[in-house]
């Protein structure tokens, strides 16, 4: 060993020598004539500074000796360990500032991820182009590189289709019953479409249903070209059922009527929504009545457009303690927004009177409704006030099946009776309602009242007299026998075929042997005897009767959670159950997609193709995120 007379500078040792002993040693280096040279041939301790051992290539004993007889408490095993922790994190930390390989898992997963994002999030191919976008992805994985757009538009939202398609298509096969609701629409490019969507009851007793197709109608809306739409989507999604056909619930368009009629589909259920709007409108067509919605009308509008009278009338609500709402202006296809803009109007009228008595306001050729007009607005709201509680049931209510139909057209009609103390205005009212509804659904009635028998609330059939009551139930059990009976006769002919082959000849069992007493006695006794089995129709007589003897279920009880405990108590007729009260009452969930299409064909969007439309529809509609 030879000591230096000065503190020499240390050359750390290169990465290949990774004994843990080069954490406390060093290469000393020279300066010679402005030339650094590190000596090799020996180190330098960095505790004691200034003293030099001999060091031979690879050889580190005197390292180790020299540490063990003057700094014995330097311990290199644990200085090994941190060594490799902090080797460790180094290359974790230069791993992640890498890139993420394209077709790793993760950028796999994340690009699920965004395709998912834009699906069931209504977005826009572009977003992923969108800076605010792309920032966001950067600080949640910085090393995820976003594809283009056209990637997700020709791949990854494809693919995502494809999937949900299969499933789809798989969940619907397993499916015993099943029911459609169709609807049209024209989107932002002036370009018709036709929404297909399919409503079942799970073995859960869960009402399911799928937007199956949202597809382009280039041709004219003829019964004949809508009908071979319907024959589209039943071929492509194997919808058709051995001896039943689909009944489709539409509105009341003759077009599409006939339409359903014309694919061998059926029976048409109209949407009682529509029907109820149809009716409604009749009472807003007649003279006083639309007198008095257009006087209401002007003055809605004047508000709205004025912001000078919009400010005076919300000073007034609030010096009246009168709620701080809007006025509502309505729309002349949909009843029930001239009812709440005529609802709006008596609410407010106080404020609207003070409002236009202003001096700003004035001389505005502006007049409120004067006493008669007012009280004739408020017998129409009361007297319609049925038909609103309909359409705001009709439209909200997810159990809104079938068989409600027949039981709300009556309490409609009951409550359209005439009254002695009715003026004139509303008697007429009554009367249109009336004579729109009554014959509605002639041609299904005897189809909707079974759906409604078979529903634990309706089932007494309270608004019919008894002998069509007793004809109702002998149908029930009529249909029961065939659709048990062809079961029976396809489950057999499956057993034939599969006993006919040699193998299950060569396997089956001899006939068993019969005992002496049956022998014996059998024939006669067991035949005479009370104990033998009931027959098919007996057990079917027997469980209707037992069904219409239970009480009736509470109105706002789920009839689907009340089958789904008793159908093991009434098994005939829950199968039964199944094929009719998946029926909805409205067309409501394909006519929802009008307003999911309208955030997806956006006027920003409005090149999309006719095959993304439908694939996006499909997603937006029927992809569950977990």
């Amino acid at each position: 060993m030879a000591n230096a007379s000065e503190k020499p500078e240390l050359e750390d040792p290169p990465s290949s020598l990774r004994s843990p002993v080069w954490e406390h040693f060093g290469f000393p280096v020279k300066v010679t004539d402005g030339q650094r040279q590190m000596d090799n041939s020996k180190v330098v301790c960095r505790y004691c500074s200034t003293t030099e051992i001999g060091y031979a290539a690879g050889n580190t004993s005197n390292m180790l000796t020299h540490l063990k007889r003057h700094h014995p408490s330097v311990n290199v095993s644990s200085t090994r360990k941190k060594t490799s922790l902090v080797q460790t994190v180094t290359l974790i930390t230069s791993a992640f500032k890498q890139h993420l390989v394209s077709n790793s898992d993760r950028a796999k997963a994340i690009t699920h991820g965004i395709g998912v994002f834009i699906a069931t999030g209504l977005c826009p191919y572009s977003v992923v182009e969108n800076a605010g976008f792309k920032y966001m992805i950067k600080v949640l994985e910085p090393r995820y590189e976003i594809p283009s757009h056209p990637h997700f538009s020709q791949k990854v939202v494809p693919a995502l289709y494809e999937k949900l398609e299969v499933m789809s298509s798989s969940e619907l096969s397993r499916v015993p019953s099943l029911s459609l609701t169709t609807d049209s629409w024209t989107s932002r490019a002036t370009e018709s479409y036709l929404t297909v969507t399919v409503h079942y009851i799970s073995p859960q007793w869960e009402m399911r249903n799928h937007v199956l197709q949202t597809r382009p109608v280039y041709e004219q809306h003829t019964s004949t070209n809508l009908a071979e739409h319907l024959k589209e989507a039943m071929n492509e999604w194997k919808l058709e059922r051995p001896g039943t056909t689909i009944p489709v619930t539409t509105d009341n368009a003759k077009n599409i009527v006939s339409a359903v009629k014309e694919a061998g589909l059926g029976p048409q259920i109209g949407c009682f929504a529509h029907t109820i709007n149809l009716a409604s409108q009749k009472v807003t067509s007649i003279n006083q009545i639309s007198r008095l919605l257009g006087k209401v009308r002007t003055i809605v509008t004047f508000f709205h457009k004025s912001t000078t009278a919009a400010h005076i009338l919300e000073s007034k609500q609030e010096m009246l303690n009168i709620p701080k709402h809007s006025l509502i202006q309505d729309v002349p296809t949909r009843w029930n927004s001239s009812y709440d803009m005529l609802q709006r109007y008596l609410e407010q009228q106080a404020a609207i009177y003070s409002a236009l008595t202003e001096k700003p306001l004035k001389n505005k050729d502006i007049y409120t409704l004067n006493d008669e007009e007012v009280a004739m607005a408020e017998e129409v709201i009361e007297a319609l006030k049925p038909l609103k509680t309909i359409t705001t049931l009709m439209s909200t209510e997810s159990r809104a099946s079938v068989s409600m139909i027949i039981p709300l057209k009556t309490t409609v009609l009951h409550s359209m009776a005439p009254k002695q103390e009715d003026s004139s205005a509303v008697r007429e009212d009554k009367l249109a309602v009336t004579r729109s509804l009554q014959e509605r659904y002639s041609v299904c009635y005897d189809f909707l009242h079974k759906c409604t028998a078979l529903d634990p609330r309706f089932k007494a059939l309270p608004h019919i007299e008894d002998d069509e009551r007793q004809k109702i139930f002998s149908d029930i059990i009529t249909e029961m026998m065939t659709t048990t009976e062809e079961e029976t006769e396809d489950a057999t002919e499956i057993g034939a075929g599969s006993s006919s082959s040699p193998e299950a000849s060569s396997t089956r069992s001899p006939p068993a042997k019969k005992s002496v007493m049956t022998e014996l006695f059998g024939e006669l006794f067991q035949r005479q005897g009370g104990s033998s089995k009931p027959t098919l129709l007996e057990q079917v007589q027997e469980e209707v009767s037992k069904y219409r003897a239970s009480g009736c279920l509470s109105l706002e009880a789920d009839p689907l959670l009340w089958w789904k405990g008793n159908e093991a108590t009434y098994p005939h007729i829950a199968k039964l159950a199944k094929r009719y009260l998946c029926i909805p009452a409205t067309s409501v969930a394909s006519e929802r997609v009008f307003s999911t299409a309208g955030d997806i064909v956006t006027a920003t969007r409005s090149v999309l193709s006719a095959e993304n439309v439908d694939k996006l529809m499909f997603l937006a509609k029927n992809f569950k995120l977990e």
